[in-house]
């Protein structure tokens, strides 16, 4: 009785085979109900019977190549369909072929006992499936200028990464290629999100949820795009709650890469920029809801957040060239002129690009060119002087009652932070 129950028993396998052949049959069987012009020979039966079939021709070890030679035949099976749907019904695809083709080897893997890569396997089809629509719509909503961009981050991490030097190539041991280029391809992969989350979700969630997936890519450009509108529609608190939203995610993105990227010691210091995000969240909350009473239940809605597609390769290698000088100025500041050259890159850094200052410090304690407490101070210097940027740039675009508000706010923020960063 037990034994017919273990997991490696073919009634347990032929059972399991079958439950996922069922289950990516149902989804189908389903469109096909939905839509009656909808005409394809993949079904719950169908499926179900194609994955039992594979698992069912591994049953027998005497015929090891017994799995293909069943596959032979469910090829010519699915070629047959393929030929009788393309010339009878004009229909035009491979999916349901390929897919057929697939759950034959989901149900192989059971057989061999790998069931766990015919689950992912089995997600995978599953998710194609539903995700059919959506899909549709994203390609068609892409541009030629998105694709080829895509294409140059693609070359650039999977064709370039692994050729490139593991070991320091410069007198100082500092640059290491392989290094510097991951990090690059990491900030231009947030950026690809950043990016599509922003064009196809920003303009419906209002100015908090653009806000929010704006600043995955540049907090910066969030500021710059919301006090020009601020000054056009004359109005602060709902923009005022749009940049403090920005600016707390741009601090949880800092938490995010010392938290994967850093090394434990480092963790503590965490505490600083999430104690920082948090009282920016609060504040935000406070101006939503004078916004609310200001303009009613419904916030304008903006423009959408300008901001260059990642899969450019000008800003990707723009940022390798800030990351690459300002690791070099952090080390060589260190060596030369001690805490006090690390610190003044930590300044220049926070006025250009935090990210910067917090990779390169995070690449230097990994190379053990600065000690932890020194790459902790550049990177409080860099977040705090990067959230004081952002009044300058309010005060140039914005309007003074945005200033004025958001001044407060960042006086709260950098407060709290100073605080925590001193006692921790």
């Amino acid at each position: 009785m037990f034994d017919v129950l273990s997991a490696n028993h073919p009634f347990v396998e032929f059972l399991i085979a079958a439950m996922l052949g069922a289950f990516l049959g149902l989804r189908r069987e389903m469109d096909a109900q939905s839509s009656p012009k909808a005409h394809s020979f993949m079904g719950l039966r169908t499926m179900t019977l194609f994955c039992t079939t594979g698992a069912f021709s591994t049953f027998f070890p005497a015929w090891p190549k017994l799995p293909l030679i069943f596959f032979g035949a469910v090829i010519v099976l699915v070629a047959i369909a393929y030929a009788h749907g393309s010339f009878q019904m004009n229909r035009i695809g491979l999916t349901s072929e390929l897919s057929a083709l697939l759950a034959f080897w989901i149900g192989v893997l059971v057989g061999y006992e790998q069931q766990t890569f015919a689950i992912l396997l089995t997600i995978f089809l599953a998710a194609l499936n539903a995700f059919k629509e959506p899909m549709h719509r994203f390609a068609k909503a892409l541009n030629a200028k998105e694709w080829l961009g895509a294409l140059e981050l693609l070359a650039l991490s999977g064709a370039v990464l692994p050729f490139l030097p593991r070991e320091p190539i410069d007198p100082w041991g500092v640059f290491v290629p392989f290094n510097v280029w991951l990090l690059v391809m990491l900030i231009s992969g947030i950026g690809f999100l950043g990016y599509f989350l922003t064009k196809y979700f920003g303009l419906k969630g209002g100015v908090p949820l653009t806000a929010f997936l704006g600043a995955i890519l540049s907090s910066t450009a969030v500021t710059i795009s919301l006090s020009n509108q601020a000054k056009q529609a004359k109005v602060s608190y709902i923009f005022a709650t749009g940049i403090l939203i920005a600016l707390a995610t741009m601090q949880i993105r800092i938490s995010g890469e010392i938290f994967f990227l850093g090394p434990s010691e480092l963790f503590k210091f965490l505490i600083v920029p999430l104690s920082m995000a948090l009282m920016s969240l609060i504040c935000a909350g406070y101006f939503w809801r004078q916004s609310q009473k200001k303009t009613g239940t419904e916030p304008p809605t903006p423009h959408r957040i300008k901001l260059h597609s990642p899969f450019e390769i000008l800003p990707a290698l723009k940022f390798g060239l800030i990351f690459v000088i300002v690791l070099f100025a952090l080390v060589l500041g260190q060596r030369y002129f001690g805490d006090s050259g690390v610190y003044a890159a930590a300044f220049l850094s926070g006025v250009i690009d935090v990210d910067a200052i917090v990779l390169s410090s995070l690449e230097s304690i990994k190379q053990g060119e600065i000690p932890i407490s020194t790459a902790r101070n550049a990177i409080a210097i860099g977040l705090f002087v990067n959230v004081i940027v952002k009044l300058g740039y309010i005060a140039a675009l914005g309007t003074r009652k945005l200033l004025q508000r958001v001044s407060i706010a960042v006086a709260i923020i950098l407060t709290s932070g100073g605080i925590i960063f001193l006692l921790t």
